[in-house]
């Protein structure tokens, strides 16, 4: 079977660290190799952290609507529905409130770590 759109609900829900990047591992591949559109529904804000869009729903409507960065740097909003950010969202965030100068968009390892060193300078 070949869709054009698979939906994933928790798909990593109860798994080991192991078991979800395999599953999340496919689920990529699925979207660069055949583009497939995924849609992958998720507590986890780590495995959203590399969509193309994230949509935060909170009692059934739509308040957040764009791509990670746009969304993940709203964290006390995200923080007031119960969510979490990306640990390297998390981690600026906790840096800015001591007065880092750091941004928040920085979502994979990589940027986070240079930002840091940035920041350092």
């Amino acid at each position: 079977m070949q869709p054009q759109c698979i939906v994933l609900d928790e798909a990593t829900a109860m798994l080991d660290p192991i078991g979800r990047q395999e599953v999340l591992s496919t689920v990529h591949r699925l979207n660069q190799e055949k583009g497939i559109t995924v849609i992958l529904i998720t507590h986890h804000m780590n495995e959203a952290q590399d969509a193309d869009r994230v949509i935060v729903m909170d009692d059934g409507h739509m308040v957040m609507d764009g791509t990670p960065a746009e969304v993940f740097t709203q964290v006390g909003k995200l923080r007031r529905m119960g969510l979490t950010v990306p640990d390297t969202v998390d981690l600026l965030y906790r840096l800015q409130g001591d007065g880092w100068d750091v941004p928040l968009h920085a979502l994979q390892v990589e940027e986070c770590a240079d930002a840091i060193v940035a920041a350092l300078k």
